[in-house]
This record gives structure tokens, sequence and C-alpha cells, in this order.
């Protein structure tokens, strides 16, 4: 007897400890969270001021960089969302490829028109070229990936893979010989002449060849991403094609596209929109994506592929039929998803807004946004990436 009552006093002083444990647990769990949301609202304002260093830097260099060009060139062409545009180290030589006209141009300034030798040495130089020796050789993104590397903390940088940007387009072989290249290279230059024009430099010409690049080259650029297109969009639910509708309308399939918002990559990612979001959910915090990473094919899909599924699973997830909320999330993709709220509010207010959509059709959707959308180029942009699924659901 007296042994059990010594139990029955140990289990109630137990029992005191224990509630005297659990409440300075739930004491110290409350600060610790209390800390944690401090901590995570400082590094939350440091980002945000790193994303506004980001653009400031961007804004500047393409500024600088432009002024170097206007030196020797008329008009100071670079590279765009579906344009890549290289010069020579002494600006004597550019070479540009718009991916969505599908038109090479090669640009000489000199005293004396080029050789046959001499276009042929510069093409087979574009035709062989990889992501890797194209971003090296690329003065502007070096420049802003040293400042902004120099300036942010919060910052991922990545490493450009040397991968085919024209050869699987010109040459039609997998892996093409020394002389396959060659005998693309002539054929090239047997399809253009040379222009002569004038030359900002006194004394000089520009000799201006163009060519047309070899036809189904969206076709033959989607078959090369395909495996890793797949990967993304089997692992967050989505259809392949709407991912490479987007490639298409965003960058026309330019590894190398760039725009002054910032953007980078074929899916045109922002570090501070879609790579802020995204970089959340892959890595737990936002952070900075330099133009070393987004210009990795591979990652830049990653981003752009888990940006989607934000968009969709996340931010529009209370629009009940899944295409009313496709169009929404291609929208979206574009102009974000308060514009496309505001499409059937009037507010930027995503819940409001589904309860609007949830009680239209499809069509009826589609409709308002062509109407309401507050930008035509994202009305232009919903149109051609609706149209280019169906393309791309053949792949």
């Amino acid at each position: 007897m007296r042994g059990l009552l010594v139990l029955m006093l140990s289990g109630l002083l137990f029992l005191t400890y224990a509630e005297d444990d659990y409440q300075q647990y739930l004491n110290e769990f409350q600060q610790f969270k209390e800390e944690e949301l401090k901590e995570y609202q400082q590094y939350y304002k440091e980002i945000m001021k790193e994303f506004e260093e980001y653009k400031r830097i961007t804004y500047e260099e393409f500024e600088r960089y432009k002024k170097e060009i206007s030196q020797y060139w008329k008009e100071a062409e670079i590279s765009t969302k579906k344009k890549w545009v290289e010069y020579s180290d002494d600006y004597r030589i550019k070479k540009a490829v718009d991916f969505e006209k599908g038109e090479i141009k090669v640009e000489i300034r000199d005293v004396k028109k080029p050789s046959k030798k001499d276009l042929a040495r510069i093409l087979m130089d574009l035709i062989t070229e990889d992501t890797k020796k194209a971003f090296e050789r690329d003065k502007l993104s070096q420049r802003i990936e040293k400042r902004i590397t120099e300036k942010a903390k919060h910052i991922k940088k990545g490493k450009v893979k040397p991968k085919p940007i024209l050869l699987n387009v010109v040459v039609d072989k997998k892996e093409p010989r020394p002389e396959d290249i060659s005998k693309a290279v002539v054929s090239l230059l047997r399809s253009g002449r040379v222009v002569e024009k004038p030359s900002k430099i006194k004394g000089e010409k520009v000799y201006s060849f163009r060519v047309k690049l070899p036809p189904k080259r969206f076709i033959k650029k989607a078959k090369e991403y395909k495996p890793v297109v797949t990967q993304y969009s089997e692992k967050y639910g989505l259809n392949h094609a709407l991912v490479f509708a987007i490639i298409h309308t965003e960058s026309s399939f330019n590894p190398l596209a760039r725009s002054p918002v910032p953007a980078y990559g074929l899916m045109q990612i922002v570090p501070s929109t879609a790579g802020k979001d995204a970089t959340k959910l892959i890595y737990g915090r936002p952070v900075l994506l330099a133009p070393s990473y987004l210009y990795d094919e591979e990652k830049n899909i990653m981003v752009g592929t888990t940006y989607i599924y934000i968009l969709y699973y996340n931010y529009l997830k209370d629009i009940k039929h899944p295409l009313s909320r496709l169009y929404c999330t291609i929208a979206a993709y574009n102009t974000g998803a308060g514009n496309v709220a505001r499409a059937f509010t009037g507010t930027i207010n995503i819940k409001k807004a589904a309860k609007v959509i949830n009680r239209m059709s499809p069509s009826e959707v589609y409709d308002t946004l062509m109407r309401k959308l507050p930008y035509d180029e994202t009305k232009n942009y919903l149109k051609k990436v609706t149209q280019r699924i169906i393309i791309y659901n053949r792949i």
C-alpha cells in the first residue's frame, strides 16, 4: 500500500514537472517563432533592396554598352528576347541571329569587301559556338554578373554549360562531323549575298550578309529540350505542351534571350517576380538569380516551370474549371495574377476574381481576358500560347 502511494505521488510529481516543462516549451516556441519572423522580415527587406539594386545595375550597364556600340555603329543593336547579337572584341564584326524570323545577319566594318573565305570563317564560328562560349563573350552579361555578385549577399550563380545554339538547327544530324558543318556553311554562303552600306566610321563601309535558317527550327529545338521540359512538367503536374508554348512565345527558343526588365533565358525569367516566387519554393527562401544561373538552360526551364506551377496551383487555385484556370495562368505568366484579377473585378483581389470567373464558361473567361486585360501585349500573348499548345501537344 505504501509502495502504491509512493508510486502515485511520484506520478503526480512527474505530471507537475511535465506541465511546467510544456509551458516552458510553449513560451520558448513562441519566442522562437517571433525571432524567426523578425529574421525573415529582415531577410525579405534585404532581398527586395537587392532586387532593386539588380534593376539599377542592369539599366546602367545596358546604357553603357549601347554607348560603346554607338561609337562604331549607327544602330546600337543588342540582344533581345528573340534575337542574339554578338560583336567581336574590336566591334568590327557584328553577328545577329533572329530566332523569331529565322535569319542570320553578319555585318563587317572594313575598307574593302570581305572575301568568301572571311565570311565562311565567321559563319563557321557562329554555327559552332555554344552557350558557354557565348556567355563568356557577352560583355554586357559579364559586367552585370560581376557587379551584382559584388553587391548582393543573397545571390545564386550558375555555370553555363556548353550546349549548341545553332548547330543542331543548321546541320540536320545528331552528331555532325566537321565535313557536315563545312557543307552547311557552303550552303549558307550560296544562299546569301553581300550588300554594301554606309558606315559611321569615315573611310569604311559596312558589308552586310543575310541568310535564312533552315525550316522547322522550332520543332528541332523543342525536341532538344524535351527531356528537361518533360522532367519538370511531370514533377509539377503540368502539360509539357504548355511549357513549350510559353518558351516559343517568350524567346522563340533563343537560349541567350535577354531584356532590360531584366529577364533572362528561354522562359524570360524576371529575377524580382518569377525568380523570387520560384526560388522561395525551390530553396525555401527567395534568392537573386544571376545571369549565369538563368543562362543554364535546365535551370531556366526548372524555374519557369516552377513559376507556372505556383500560378496554376497556388495563386489561381480558386478557379475551378481547369481550362479557365489555364487561360488565366497563361495571362498571369506575362502580366501577373493581379492584372488578371483586374480584368474581371477592377481590383487585384484574386479570390474575388475567382468567384466571378467560376460563374463563367471557359470561352467566356477567354473572351473577357481578350477584351479587358490591361495590355495588348498580354492579349496577343494569350492568343499565341493557346494556339501553340495545340502544336506542341504533338511532340
